[in-house]
This record gives structure tokens, sequence and C-alpha cells, in this order.
């Protein structure tokens, strides 16, 4: 009886499992069913704007038509108009000097023509004006309605792909839901990362290149005031434009370095690193030593990937910041897992101030990337003693038999 009502229990525990899991099915295709139902209203609400858009698009460009042939025309009567008014100013000034020559009829008929031919003028101008400030205004509108309709053809595509994967297996979706929030996380802390790099990149930019050509705006602008005779200055701003240009170049050229993609070398990681010191020792006159310890390992590409990164940030800080030329890298593939160090001699820092500083981009992306792995990173560092950054990140297949 014992067993059996063990048994009898486990069943309708089952029992009630099971009667959840199909209850939240349920939930989900209702959920699901009336997203499905709120894109479809949404994606034939763009189509009409998108429609809406062409349309107008097509009676702007008739009345752009329509304008520019009554400008062509106006342009023609200003000219024709031209040519008469100064005739009729001609005349008037003719009548003028020989005053006594001309009956007082034909004097008044020589200024009222040429009065009147003022005013039509005056007016073909300003008619002329107009037409054509409306054919930029039409060309503004048609670019902007083309722009609109141009994206909500893309938001189109999008829905139309959206309600493919939602009208699809509800059942496989469900499936997907687990796993999606294991990779939540993971996926948040990629895109704060990915944040931290650009911002990083935005400042190496703004703080190198953007000031050097602003400063060259500024010399520039300063030629372009001095005098002929001022040769000598003129060719000492030239070749100083030309040194800032030399240094926002090779401002660029190390931005590109630092993010060209990762080429994994065919035989190992290590050797990838390798060619990636020399490159950078030829760049940067900044040498590295590579220590490999413990049995040579194969790690995944996502892991090559973040640990490749994560030595370049560290070798960048140390070119930067340490006052010397030369680091050391130790790798040691352990039973349990691998440890990294990455050590200089340099001036050092206080740790415990960078990390108070929400804008120390290098530090932030290396922990980032070390806990993506379920790692841990460690910085010691004083004023004066050197840099030791060391990583350890635990092997998958451990952490799966623990």
């Amino acid at each position: 009886m014992k067993f059996g009502g063990v048994k009898m229990a486990g069943n309708g525990e089952k029992a009630k499992s099971e009667e959840k899991q199909l209850f939240q099915m349920e939930q989900l295709e209702d959920i699901l069913g009336q997203l499905v139902g709120t894109l479809e209203k949404g994606r034939n609400d763009i189509f009409d704007i998108a429609e809406k858009c062409y349309r107008e698009c097509n009676r702007l460009e008739i009345e752009r038509e329509e304008v520019n042939i009554e400008t062509s025309r106006t342009i023609a009567e200003v000219e024709k108009y031209e040519k008469l008014e100064r005739y009729a100013r001609l005349r008037l000034a003719e009548v003028s000097r020989n005053f006594l020559s001309f009956s007082e009829s034909d004097i008044k008929d020589a200024y009222d023509k040429a009065r009147v031919l003022q005013l039509t003028l005056l007016d073909l101008r300003q008619k002329e004006m107009y037409l054509r400030r409306r054919r930029d205004q039409l060309d503004l509108d048609i670019k902007q309605f083309k722009a609109i309709a141009l994206k909500a053809d893309g938001f189109l595509g999008s829905t139309g792909v959206a309600l493919k994967i939602l009208q699809g297996n509800v059942e496989r979706i469900g499936e997907s839901i687990e796993e999606f929030q294991r990779q939540q996380q993971i996926g948040m802390w990629i895109i704060e990362s990915q944040e931290a790099e650009r911002r990083k990149i935005a400042r190496e930019l703004h703080d190198g290149p953007a000031q050097n050509l602003v400063s060259i705006l500024i010399r520039l602008d300063l030629i372009a005031r001095l005098g002929y005779e001022e040769k000598e200055k003129i060719s000492d701003e030239v070749s100083s434009i030309k040194d800032m240009a030399r240094e926002s170049l090779a401002d660029v050229r190390s931005i590109m370095f630092d993010l060209k993609p990762l080429l994994v070398h065919g035989d190992s990681f290590c050797q990838t690193l390798r060619e990636f010191f020399s490159e950078y020792e030829a760049r940067y006159n900044f040498t590295t030593d590579l220590v490999i310890m413990g049995e040579d390992r194969n790690y995944d590409f996502s892991m090559e990937t973040a640990l490749f990164r994560l030595i370049q940030e560290a070798i960048t800080n140390v070119k930067k910041h340490a006052g010397v030329n030369h680091a050391m890298v130790k790798i040691e593939n352990m039973d349990k897992f691998l440890r990294l160090v990455i050590k200089d001699e340099g001036r050092g820092f206080s740790v415990e101030g960078v990390r108070a500083n929400k804008e120390s981009y290098g530090i932030i992306g290396m922990k980032e990337r070390v806990e993506i792995f379920g790692g841990e990173i460690d910085i010691i560092s004083s004023p004066g003693s050197g840099t030791q950054v060391i990583v350890k990140i635990p092997w998958e297949e451990e952490e799966n038999n623990g």
C-alpha cells in the first residue's frame, strides 16, 4: 500500500503538471492569437500609409511638372519684359534729353509705358520667385513622402516575417521560451558590452580625429584671412595642417586596427595571439611575451573571440597608461579552468579609483566578457608597482559534470 500510494501520488503530480502545461499552452495560444491579430491590423494600416504616400508622391510629381512648366514660361516672360522695360527706359531718357522736341502727349506716353512695364516686370519677378520656392518645396515634400513610403515597405517586410513566425508551430515557440530566458541575461550582457564599446570608440574619435579636424578647419579659416604678402605664415599653417592630418590618419588607422575582425589561425589560438603580437609590435613598437603552460586545448570560437578582445584591451591599456612598452601574457590550461594573466611593470594605478569611474569602458568590457563564460577577473595594481589582470574561466564540461 505504501509503494502503491507513492505511485499514485506520483501519477497525480504528473497529471497536475501536464494539466498546468496544457493550460499554459492554451494561454500562450491566446496571447499569440491576439498578437497575430494586432500585427495583421498593424500591417494593413502600414500598407494603407504606404499607398497614401505613393499616391501623394504621384500627385506632387504632377504638380511639380506643372510648376516647372509655369516657371519656364514665367522666366521667358521676365526676359521678354526686361528687354521691353530696358527699351522703355531708353525711350524715356531720350524724351527727357530732348524735352523741347516732343509734345506733352509723347512725354506722358513714354512715361506711362515705362511705368507699366516696370510694374509688370516686378509682378513677373515675384511670380518667378514664388514658383521657384514652390518647386523647391515640392521636391522636399516628394523626398519626405518617398522616405516614409520606403520605411513603410520595410515595416511591411518585418511584420510579414513576424507573422510567419507567430503563425507557425506554437508548441515549438513554447519549447524555445525556456532557452530564451536562459540566454536573455547573456544577451543583455552582450548588448551592454557592445554599448560600452561604442561609447569607447566615440570617445576615441572625439578626443583624436574629431579634435584635429576642428583645428584643421580653424587653421584653414585663418589661411583664408591671411594676405598674399604673408606667405611665410601661410606656409607654416599649411605645414601644421599636414601634421594634424597625418596624426588624424594615424589615429583612424589605429582604431581600425583595434576593430578589425579576429582571424583565427588554423593551428591554434596561441598562434593567433603570436601573429597579433607580432603585428602589434611592428605597428606600435610594443613587445609582448607569450607564455603557455599546461596541455594545449582547443577553445570554441566564442571563447576565443572573448579572450582575444580581452587581451587586446589589456595590452592597449598597458601601451596607453602604464608608461612601458613591454608586457607579459600567460595562459595556463588547468584541469578545471583556464587561467589568464596579463602583467606589466608600469606605473600602476588605484584599482578602486578606476572602478568608481563609470566611464572606465576597458575594465567594464573585460569584466562583462569574462562573466558571460561564468568566469572571474581580478585586477591587482597600485601606483608605482605595475599591474596584473588575472582571469579564471571554468571549463564548460567541468561545470556540466558539477
